[in-house]
This record gives structure tokens, C-alpha cells and sequence, in this order.
């Protein structure tokens, strides 16, 4: 069968089985087949596809028409421009996400500090520290994970990405606020967990196939927020920067626990769709 039949009988078996999105779906993984990106797949609609490549391609679909997410039938994601590879054991990484490295950048730059120290919490496939260490050269990024298979995952990719040398991985919760790692960071950022408990089934199949330890904030989404808020100022130099991820109707609750923190300049800044998803503060003394 050539291009065309494929992608036609591939969206039509997706579209039974209610997967959003099914040409595009069909489109990329057939992409990952052809080694070519989305559109110049969809433009081969004459070319036929060799045996290996058609058993290949329909493994790919019958994955996705399990509403398995295409990041983890392909292994990787974009973020930021860089190909990071993802697990069945990791958050895949999201455009939202790559907002907070933007705003980091932003942070880092206007505080003008030559050689930053910058601490991930909770690091993951280590997206946000590579980005971070490309983004700005003269950082140093301490990437930290309770996990040793995310940390070998971040390690991993950073090795790929050529961004190890200036990447320094820790096997460390740091909500105990570690005393090798107090009052010296200009920032602190983190994706952390801050889905409340109750919506966690309303979510859609792809996201429920992603850890649930990286997606359960607790009951209120903020379990792990205020932790992290607790042991920032312990954690970072004064004037240091404190950045974390957010749900979309945690904005007033987090301006809450920044501001009882005794944090300054907090806010809260809303993502590329006009939604609460990153909030800002900064230390003025520390803790």
C-alpha cells in the first residue's frame, strides 16, 4: 500500500477508538517510520511503503489506538528545540513548561549575575536543567530527582544533548532542605506535581498513562508547592529567584503561601493560552 491507504486506514481505525486528533496522529507516527517530519510524510501519498516499514508503522498505530501518548511510542519529545527522550517513567515535557525555562532565562538575565547557580527540584527527563545550561552558558544547573531512574534519564539526555559538563545531577527530595545545598542559588525552579487528587480520573487516557507521582499534588494540588515555597529561602542567596510551575486556578492560593513566606515581587504570569501557569518571587533575606 502506498502513503495514502496507510495514513487513510490508520485514521479511520484511530477515529474508531476516539483518539483526538487521528490524521495528526497517523501523520507524525508515520513521520517517525519515514524519518522525515509530518508534513513531508503526508506529501508522499503515491510512495509505497516497504514491508518492514508497513508492519512498523501500523505497531505505532495500534499503540496509539490504545491512547498510548505519541512521546512515549516514539521515545522522545521536543522541547525547546532539543530531541529529549522520554520513558513509560517520566512526565512528558509540555509547551507550558517550556514557558517557565523562558521566564528563567528572563529572571537570570535581567538579575545580571555573571556565573548563576541555578537548582531544578524534581528534574525528571532533565528537559528544564539542559535547557537552562544551553540557554545560559555560564550557569551551573544542580538537577535533583528522588528517582534514580529519572536522574539516569536526565543524565542520559544531557550526555545526548552535550550539556553534562555543566549539569550536576543529585539524588535528593531537598523539601529537607539539605545544609550542602543552602543559601547559594540564584534559582530555584520547578515543574512539580499540582494536579489535586479528585481531578486526577478527569483527565484524559494519554495523561493518565504518564507517572502518577509526577501529576498528584495532593488534595489541593499544592502539596508539593508548599513544600518547595518552605524550604526556598533557605535554599537561595538574597534576591534569588524562586519559579515554579502551576494549575491554572492555583494563582491566588500560591501568591498566598509566596507572599507568608516572606517572599517579594511575587507574580503570577499567565501561559500562551491566557492561563495562570507560572508563578514568580523573589527572596529578599534569607530564612
Amino acid at each position: 500500500m502506498n502513503v495514502a491507504a496507510w495514513l487513510a486506514k490508520a485514521e479511520s481505525f484511530l477515529e474508531e477508538r476516539e483518539v483526538p486528533e487521528a490524521r495528526a496522529s497517523a501523520e507524525f507516527l508515520l513521520g517517525d517510520v519515514l524519518g522525515v517530519g509530518r508534513a513531508s510524510a503526508a506529501s508522499r501519498g503515491l510512495q509505497d511503503l516497504s514491508e518492514k516499514q508497513g508492519y512498523r508503522f501500523w505497531r505505532h498505530v495500534k499503540e496509539r489506538g490504545r491512547r498510548l501518548p505519541i512521546a512515549y511510542i516514539l521515545g522522545w519529545q521536543p522541547f525547546l528545540g532539543l530531541r529529549i527522550e522520554v520513558t513509560r517513567d517520566s512526565l512528558i515535557p509540555r509547551p507550558e513548561t517550556e514557558e517557565l525555562v523562558i521566564e528563567c532565562e528572563r529572571l537570570i538575565q535581567a538579575s545580571q549575575v555573571p556565573a548563576p547557580k541555578i537548582v531544578e527540584i524534581g528534574t525528571g527527563t532533565g528537559c528544564v536543567a539542559i535547557a537552562l545550561a544551553q540557554l545560559i552558558p555560564s550557569a551551573t544547573v544542580f538537577a535533583t530527582d528522588v528517582s534514580d531512574q529519572a536522574l539516569a534519564l536526565a543524565q542520559k539526555n544531557a550526555i545526548a544533548l552535550h550539556s553534562h559538563q555543566r549539569i550536576r545531577f543529585v539524588r535528593e527530595d531537598l523539601f529537607s532542605g539539605r545544609p550542602g545545598l543552602r543559601g547559594w542559588a540564584d534559582l530555584l525552579v520547578s515543574n512539580p506535581p499540582y494536579i489535586p487528587t479528585a481531578d486526577l480520573d478527569d483527565l484524559e487516557p494519554e495523561v493518565l498513562m504518564e507517572p502518577r507521582l509526577a501529576l498528584d499534588g495532593g488534595k489541593d494540588g499544592l502539596v508539593a508547592i508548599r513544600a518547595i515555597v518552605a524550604v526556598a529561602p533557605k535554599m537561595l542567596k538574597p534576591g534569588g529567584f524562586l519559579a515554579l510551575e502551576i494549575e491554572s486556578r492555583q494563582g491566588p492560593a500560591v501568591s498566598q503561601l509566596l507572599h507568608a513566606a516572606g517572599f517579594e515581587g511575587v507574580l503570577i504570569k499567565k501561559d500562551a493560552s491566557g492561563r495562570d501557569r507560572i508563578a514568580v518571587a523573589r527572596v529578599v533575606e534569607n530564612a
